[in-house]
């Protein structure tokens, strides 16, 4: 499908998608297979990611790799979690668990709203913060890992990690959640 896709795009799009798929093609896939542990999902991941970054291609600042790079994971393992919530959307509602009580129900959504703003939080962070983050909580990679995914050293990685987490805190302290 991809292919078939692909040739309905100009010349230089189909040079630009070919060399982020050089570049980025076995990281996004090795993305979505860490999260999704299964080949065949794995792929269609990725191959998804590729027709949402087909469609977006003239909007890409081709200049900026770090940004680029991050951009083409985060649709991989969108690509990767939005799989696995079609699977829970196919669970039959009776097998589904059951919330023992309200008092269950209200941390859940008390730890949703603490999640949402954290995802709003590191949305509105600088690129070399939240990648580092992305990387390391989101997807659980190493510290090791996320250095070579975005190509800096461990230290950098570790020093940008705990900064961005700094600033995480720093921003749900001042919603009133306490850390």
């Amino acid at each position: 499908m991809l292919l078939l896709f692909t040739e309905a795009l100009p010349q230089s799009d189909r040079q630009i998608l070919g060399s982020i798929y050089d570049k980025y093609g076995k990281k996004m896939y090795s993305a979505a297979f860490h999260i999704l542990k299964n080949q065949s999902d794995a792929e269609d991941a990725a191959q998804n990611s590729f027709l949402k970054i087909a469609k977006k291609l003239r909007e890409l600042d081709g200049k900026d790799e770090d940004a680029l790079r991050g951009y083409v994971l985060a649709i991989a393992t969108n690509e990767a979690y939005n799989i696995i919530r079609k699977r829970h959307d196919d669970v039959p509602e009776d097998e589904l668990p059951e919330l023992s009580d309200s008092a269950d129900f209200t941390v859940k959504v008390a730890e949703g709203a603490e999640f949402e703003l954290a995802v709003t939080a590191m949305r509105e962070m600088d690129e070399k913060y939240r990648a580092p983050l992305y990387l390391r909580y989101v997807m659980d990679f190493s510290a090791k890992e996320v250095a070579s995914q975005l190509g800096r050293s461990e230290a950098t990685v570790r020093s940008q990690i705990s900064r961005g987490l700094a600033m995480l805190r720093k921003t749900l302290k001042e919603a009133g959640y306490e850390s």
